[in-house]
């Protein structure tokens, strides 16, 4: 019987790292080379070489199962993180800016937010990750690199990268609107396009990128046509017109 038991759990443990590798394989997220192009602003594709990826994987560019030849102790960074991170300095959407904000906002960006800009700030390469030190590939449009359209944020504030143009970031959910029927709605109950709470997506109780982007999804749980939403924004989409905003926000 134990081993009856055990082989189940083992059928179990491979089907769902099966389906976690179907969710990511052929994403944007997918750098093997072969995958198709990201397309920018402009909706055209860029072609990519991604033989930068020699070892041909998903989940390497990111994260790594043994710190070996790191050339920094990325893992600091938590999720066994094998990517550079940005040591820029941000302007960030904060009460200096907007006295909407009423949730407690970090100085600089924090937690999965930062390693989002990683690689989308454009000021990490894209192929700075496992043992090498820096790389090239930024998203610049070019035909070497990826489409500038992914590139957030696209301004700076004197020497500062300017987040005042995106949703803020790195910034706790207001428990004392949420849920008030005038503000927000309560993130423990409104769900997204997959049914996962708005809380699950919450990062230490904050927003953050991945509170509305699945980075791990290619067709399950986002939005068809959008950048990784968990929730359709448009009717185009699969949704209605500004779901994704109206499945936090009250107005």
């Amino acid at each position: 019987m134990k081993k009856l038991v055990a082989l189940g759990v083992m059928v179990v443990g491979v089907g769902l790292a099966g389906l976690a590798q179907a969710a990511i394989t052929n994403s944007a997220h997918d750098f093997t080379d072969g995958v198709k192009g990201l397309k920018g602003n402009s909706g055209t594709p860029t072609a990519v070489d991604e033989s930068w990826n020699a070892r041909g994987e998903i989940c390497r560019v990111c994260h790594v199962p043994h710190d070996h030849a790191r050339a920094s102790q990325r893992y600091l960074n938590g999720l066994l993180w094998n990517h550079g991170v940005s040591v820029a300095s941000y302007t960030m959407y904060d009460t200096a800016w907007s006295s909407t904000i009423t949730g407690a906002q970090s100085a600089q960006p924090d937690g999965t937010s930062k390693l989002c800009l990683a690689c989308h700030d454009g000021t990490v390469a894209i192929d700075t990750f496992d043992k090498y030190a820096g790389g090239a590939i930024l998203f610049d449009g070019t035909a070497t690199g990826y489409a500038a359209g992914y590139k957030v944020p696209g301004f700076l504030d004197g020497d500062k990268l300017d987040l005042r143009g995106t949703h803020p970031i790195s910034i706790a959910f207001p428990a004392g609107q949420a849920g008030d029927g005038k503000n927000f709605t309560d993130p423990a109950t409104a769900t997204w396009m997959d049914n996962a709470t708005v809380a699950s997506t919450l990062d230490n109780g904050k927003m953050q990128c991945s509170t509305c982007h699945d980075v791990h999804s290619s067709t399950g749980g986002v939005a068809t046509g959008s950048h990784l939403l968990r929730q359709a924004q448009t009717v185009e989409q699969g949704g209605v017109a500004s779901g994704l905003c109206l499945t936090c926000h009250v107005k």
